[in-house]
């Protein structure tokens, strides 16, 4: 019966009506639109191979001709950033050069003398820039070594630089696919894959960005209504437990928000059969971003409800926000490939990779698994401070406000 009444009540809410025309926008105008044609073999396309010579290769002359402009373009937190470097880093880059080429200064001074150059404006600045052929690598040079060097330069440049090392193979070792690659490419995507198993991973990467981050609102104004309406007084004179009570809340939660996201999947379903036909697969375009996508639910619900109770639903807001947004940029450098164990947003944004995917298939299931008991550890706890609620010890914290914690004292 409160089952029922909460989801009620989540679904006249304002904030659930816009998480829903929120979730159909970005469905529409992503997923939809991009598959509104048959897929065919990715001719022409790159792919990334683990190539250490084509990888520092690549790198050491990417770093020279960065190092000459003493321009070098960054993306720390996910943004643009353009950075110039003061003698004493320079120096640093410097020597990162001479190591990996085992060139000397004045034979990197004579490279850059004799390379192609061209001027280059990002806007504030107007930069000499360098094209250079090639730059030889040190036969001394290993690749463990390098990738310290490289971990050394991405520092010096303030992070989100192209040398960091978990993005190089993504940066530097991208070879064209053979004719071959391709058409095995293709027919692991319409027999392996079945088609919608292909769609579905890029269903769920498209969806699990929103589906991290949109539910605290929804939990967080739940929670926060019932302050407003007085609710808590009610709620608490009844003999119900905590537990059942906060649970079952927390099902209506997770309930209405993934419902939203299956009519989504009957309709990328419907759209797959309308352009594939029916010999492919009717279960993996609903069971894969099930499994992809409610634990985003589920993490952003407990964190909406557990914040919400101890502090305010715009604290329960902001912590969410922070952990999608550093998920977020942890993935931003590679779109597909490599899914890390406790990254709360998982990526695969592309039909293809399969083989790829599969690499990394047990990190993906440790991945989902741990967000969902993450998630139910959470609730647990929201059970505890609600307890404590009802037996009159303990009344939230207060951040901001009278009698807050951060109140400034006179």
């Amino acid at each position: 019966m409160i089952f029922f009444k909460d989801c009620k009540r989540i679904a006249r809410s304002m904030t659930y009506l816009i998480y829903c025309v929120i979730v159909a926008l970005f469905f529409f105008t992503q997923y939809f639109s991009d598959c509104r044609t048959e897929v065919g073999p990715p001719f022409g396309e790159t792919k990334a191979v683990e190539d250490h010579d084509l990888i520092m290769s690549g790198a050491a002359l990417s770093l020279a001709e960065d190092y000459f402009a003493n321009l070098y373009i960054c993306y720390p937190f996910g943004f643009y950033k353009s950075v110039t470097l003061n003698e004493k880093k320079q120096e640093v880059i410097e020597d990162a050069l001479t190591e990996m080429t085992g060139l000397s200064m004045e034979e990197l001074t004579k490279l850059r003398d004799n390379a192609e150059h061209y001027t280059s404006y990002d806007g504030l600045h107007e930069y000499n820039g360098y094209i250079i052929d090639s730059v030889p690598v040190s036969s001394s040079l290993t690749y463990d070594r390098f990738l310290e060097i490289m971990k050394k330069v991405n520092k010096t440049l303030g992070g989100g630089s192209s040398y960091k090392p978990d993005d190089l193979i993504f940066k530097f070792s991208q070879v064209p696919m053979t004719k071959e690659e391709a058409l095995e490419e293709y027919d692991n995507f319409t027999n392996k894959d079945r088609v919608t198993g292909a769609l579905a991973r890029l269903f769920s990467d498209y969806t699990g960005i929103d589906a991290a981050i949109l539910p605290v609102f929804v939990a967080a104004a739940l929670t926060s209504e019932d302050r407003r309406r007085r609710m808590s007084d009610l709620v608490y004179s009844r003999k119900i437990s905590s537990f059942r009570l906060v649970f079952t809340r927390y099902a209506a939660l997770i309930t209405a928000m993934f419902l939203p996201l299956l009519i989504t999947m009957i309709i990328a379903q419907i759209q797959a059969v309308s352009i594939y036909g029916s010999n492919i697969s009717m279960t993996a375009l609903f069971t894969l971003p099930s499994f992809w996508l409610v634990p985003n639910i589920m993490e952003a619900a407990a964190v909406g409800m557990l914040f919400t109770e101890l502090f305010s639903g715009g604290t329960a807001v902001i912590v969410q926000f922070l952990s999608w947004f550093l998920s977020l940029l942890t993935g931003s450098g590679q779109l597909y490939g490599k899914i890390r164990s406790f990254t709360l947003i998982c990526r695969h944004n592309t039909v293809f990779g399969r083989d790829i995917f599969m690499t990394y298939h047990s990190q993906f299931v440790f991945n989902r698994i741990f967000y969902i008991v993450f998630s139910l550890a959470m609730v647990t706890l929201t059970v505890f401070v609600y307890e404590t609620k009802r037996r009159g010890a303990f009344n939230g914290i207060r951040l901001f406000g009278k009698g807050s914690l951060l109140r400034r004292k006179a």
